[in-house]
């Protein structure tokens, strides 16, 4: 009788740990996302998305190149556009590309995974964008989060008159409208780093707006001390952004973790997700060619 007890206990104390187990450790990092890939052969979902387009892709590099064949919207992503090639095809089989970037970790929220940060890094973006990041870092605050310092990741982009909107006259930029987002939100009693990263010149002379590799690497020039890094975006830009994070800002010198709201579905089209599914894509296959 007693070594039956004995037995009784011991399985009700491994299934116990098991439970916690799944639950503090699994379960987290599940939740986060199914990766793209493993060693180079995409996930299950990621070949399920070229499925619903009638392709049958397995490897990253095969992925690569055909999304950024057919995949990459022209332009920036804020202009009216549905010239993919094959925006029919994606519009009839939607729903199921959704589920599939769900389970990438491309359409909820992703929560952090510690309470403490050196830095939590604000991704520019449109205002209405960077005023939905700020809110929820402030939401990420209210529920403990602490930091030393946030850094307002812009640049010397124009704002689009839409932008304007209730805006002082003599704020002109990306840069300007954060900070002024920023001074005027709950946030404003926090250390503040402002990245302001010039227009980019290109070789035939054309004038482009600043992209978030070069904002992070004006970052790296001004950083008071090295320390971890959050980045804060929302989704369906999360993964990507936090790769770039990964990328330019040393690992070792500049831990990078990324959070952020989950996506608007009300306001984005099948066709803007794919596109930034290519561009995920693209910093997954850079990272592993790199390796």
């Amino acid at each position: 009788m007693n070594k039956k007890f004995k037995n009784l206990v011991l399985l009700a104390v491994s299934f116990l740990t098991l439970f916690l187990l799944y639950h503090v450790i699994y379960y987290p990092l599940k939740a986060h996302s199914e990766p793209f890939h493993l060693n180079g052969q995409l996930s299950k979902s990621a070949q399920n998305i070229f499925a619903q387009v009638h392709q049958q892709i397995t490897t990253l590099q095969d992925a690569n190149s055909f999304a950024q064949k057919k995949l990459l919207r022209s332009g920036e992503r804020w202009h009216e556009q549905n010239n993919t090639g094959i925006s029919e095809v994606l519009q009839e089989n939607s729903a199921a590309i959704i589920q599939h970037l769900q389970n990438l970790g491309m359409i909820d929220q992703i929560k952090p995974q510690k309470k403490q940060y050196l830095y939590a890094g604000v991704m520019g973006a449109l205002k209405t964008t960077v005023a939905k990041r700020m809110a929820y870092l402030q939401e990420l605050i209210d529920c403990g989060l602490s930091f030393d310092y946030i850094v307002l990741l812009g640049g010397a982009r124009p704002l689009l008159q839409k932008e304007k909107t209730g805006l002082p006259e003599h704020i002109t930029t990306e840069a300007e409208m954060m900070v002024y987002l920023f001074n005027n939100s709950s946030l404003k009693n926090n250390k503040m780093i402002i990245v302001d990263a010039p227009l980019v010149k290109k070789p035939d002379g054309t004038i482009t707006r600043p992209t978030t590799d070069q904002t992070l690497v004006n970052f790296t020039k001004i950083a008071p001390q090295e320390g971890s890094f959050l980045v804060v975006s929302n989704n369906p830009y999360i993964l990507r952004q936090t790769k770039v994070a990964e990328r330019i800002l040393d690992k070792k010198r500049f831990p990078v973790e990324g959070v952020g709201a989950p996506a608007d579905m009300q306001n984005i089209d099948i066709v803007m997700l794919m596109d930034e599914f290519a561009r995920t894509l693209y910093e997954e296959f850079k990272e592993f060619s790199c390796q």
